[in-house]
């Protein structure tokens, strides 16, 4: 290889790294305020009102359950494991209250899925609800996107579902 070519790779490796991650805190810097406010929402639940979940297998993601139903009406109910394919209605607002999404908009819409193909947050949820169980979800931004910036939401968005497991349509085999 030229002595021209490896220096460039040298700086690209030196340099490179560095640009990126100056680029990312700059847009860290740009929503810290938001990031702060979220950090204070999650502090200021009230864990008499809402459970703490953090399975064994995602201790260091969170997220916190307000159940609306007799859960002993449900306890008996399916479960859904992590690749089991289910059926739910679900609103998703911001910490201001602002609707981001909404399937109970409309009769006949709901939201079906396989619970490890969302944010760990909602995967937590689901695989620990009873079909038929109905809850307010609060995920820490750390178990949602994170600092990702998506159309509909900025980064370090905390994420309030209000939603319901309908029935479980395919269910694993283990």
């Amino acid at each position: 290889m030229p002595n021209i070519a490896k220096y460039l790779l040298l700086a690209m490796t030196l340099f490179v790294p560095a640009f990126l991650q100056s680029c990312i805190d700059g847009d860290d810097e740009d929503y810290q305020a938001w990031r702060d406010v979220n950090d204070a929402y999650i502090n200021s639940l009230n864990l008499n009102e809402y459970e703490k979940v953090a399975p064994d297998w995602a201790p260091l993601n969170p997220v916190y359950i307000k159940w609306h139903n007799d859960r002993t009406l449900t306890k008996d109910n399916l479960v859904p494991m992590s690749t089991s394919t289910i059926t739910m209605k679900y609103e998703l607002e911001d910490i201001n209250g602002t609707k981001i999404e909404n399937t109970y908009a409309r009769q006949d819409s709901a939201y079906t899925c396989k619970p490890n193909q969302n944010v760990i947050g909602m995967w937590i949820a689901l695989t620990t609800m009873h079909v038929g169980d109905s809850v307010t979800l609060v995920i820490p931004y750390s178990s949602g996107y994170g600092a990702e910036i998506r159309s509909s939401m900025k980064p370090f968005t905390d994420l309030i579902f209000h939603m319901k497991l309908k029935s479980i349509t395919a269910f694993e085999k283990q």
